[in-house]
């Protein structure tokens, strides 16, 4: 009898563990902070009527958590810092520049976020991965760059390793779509279609 109680003890905390790294259209991402490295931030400045990152600002980091990703329709984007990963789901990306969302200024209704595991980089390279990044933020200041260099996002999430994901939640956080690994086209299609739908 103690026996059964024990297995099935540990059968509910299994199967609570593996329902926590679970990410479910209709739910809230699972919570996961990032306290080392985290979310950048920097002083911009507006010009015709979008974030720029100001002249001599220096990036700076501060703690990011999961329950930050409500108040807006959001694309949530994450990859692992190794070469190529990048190009997974660049169709997409190239989709959402083409659609012109409006994210520009601060309080925009919809922005993009980017997750990059330096924790998931080939030994050596995540320093290269966290310059790239980065460089990004200056170049699109408008939107949030999350550096996770403990790859707790990903556990978190139960996404793949070596891989992409692609989340987009609507403003109170719950998950609309989602799509570990390359995107269709027809996929593409969906997402954009979902997000301009809820601005």
């Amino acid at each position: 009898m103690r026996t059964s109680v024990l297995i099935l003890a540990a059968l509910v905390l299994f199967s609570t563990a593996a329902y926590s790294g679970e990410i479910k259209v209709g739910e809230p991402l699972p919570p996961v902070v990032v306290e080392k490295r985290g979310q950048m931030v920097f002083d911009y400045e507006i010009e015709d009527g979008k974030m720029v990152f100001k002249e001599n600002s220096e990036i700076e980091y501060r703690k990011w958590s999961s329950a930050e990703l409500t108040g807006r329709v959001r694309t949530v984007y994450h990859l692992a810092a190794r070469t190529g990963t990048d190009d997974i789901n660049k169709a997409y990306i190239d989709a959402l520049v083409a659609a012109d969302m409006p994210e520009y200024l601060p309080d925009s209704p919809y922005k993009t976020t980017t997750i990059l595991n330096t924790d998931d980089a080939m030994w050596g390279t995540a320093g290269i991965g966290s310059g790239r990044l980065e460089k990004s933020q200056k170049e699109f200041p408008y939107a949030f760059y999350v550096n996770d260099e403990e790859g707790l996002v990903r556990e978190a999430w139960g996404l793949n390793k070596k891989s992409s994901a692609v989340i987009i939640l609507d403003k109170n956080g719950k998950v609309l779509f989602f799509k570990d690994g390359e995107m269709t086209g027809e996929e593409i299609k969906t997402a954009v279609s979902i997000i301009k739908s809820r601005l």
